[in-house]
């Protein structure tokens, strides 16, 4: 006996019609006489419903029936699995992507630099700073090599990276960027050229003023802009 046959028969043995049964599992009549027709096998959580609504077992609904019931039925078992499986990795991309655009956005507004070095929606800029004549210092103690080759440990002072506003237009725009730049060689080099994105900065070469694009050089003027934090917090460009 086929599952169709089994179907019409316990329905019919408790007393309910095909468009009770319909109703019940959420389908049209005519989809249960499809069944019941051997035209369609319902799908593996469908009979689940029948067999409670028809008050018998899977495993009776089941037996003996041929081998395409079977197979559909593995099918949609296998489908569901697939579907699972691949719910659980869209869940999971689409997570990680929200956890990525989160963190980039982090970095972006606190100004961390590894973040912003690794963020693929910021494009390198490039501008011009006016730099301290005299690189601020910090005593560190240092291995020291003399000419013989000999090493002694010294106290040296260290080059510290400086706070300047980095102007990328002849409109006076840009940012407050920290960099290093080490020793300022001679007079007249207390400018620099800086590569940089968002806060992270790649690249900080000290240039002299006729390097700078006459238009920038306008608002640069010769001396370095004070800092104040409220430049930051207030987005605040000091030429304007």
């Amino acid at each position: 006996m086929n599952l169709a046959t089994k179907l019409k028969e316990q329905r019919e043995k408790v007393g309910m019609s095909q468009s009770e049964l319909a109703q019940k599992l959420h389908v049209t009549r005519q989809t249960v006489s499809r069944w019941e027709n051997n035209q369609t096998i319902p799908n593996l959580d469908t009979l689940n419903d029948i067999s409670e609504e028809l008050e018998i077992s899977l495993d009776d609904l089941l037996k003996h029936d041929n081998l395409k019931t079977i197979g559909s039925i593995s099918k949609d078992v296998k489908l569901k699995k697939r579907y699972k499986i691949w719910s659980i990795v869209a869940s999971s991309i689409i997570g990680l992507s929200i956890i990525f655009l989160f963190l980039l956005s982090w970095g972006r507004y606190s100004s961390n630099d590894l973040v912003n070095r690794v963020n693929p929606f910021i494009p390198y800029r490039y501008g011009y700073a006016v730099v301290p004549e005299q690189t601020p210092t910090k005593k560190i103690k240092a291995t020291v090599t003399d000419a013989k080759g000999k090493t002694t440990k010294q106290y040296i002072n260290d080059p510290q990276p400086v706070k300047a506003f980095v102007t990328t237009s002849s409109f006076g725009d840009g940012e407050w960027l920290k960099f290093e730049i080490g020793a300022i060689p001679k007079k007249g080099m207390n400018y620099a050229f800086v590569e940089y994105k968002g806060s992270y900065v790649r690249r900080a070469r000290l240039i002299t003023r006729d390097e700078i694009p006459s238009m920038i050089r306008d608002y640069l003027g010769t001396s370095p802009m004070p800092y104040h934090k409220e430049f930051d917090q207030k987005n605040i460009n000091p030429f304007k």
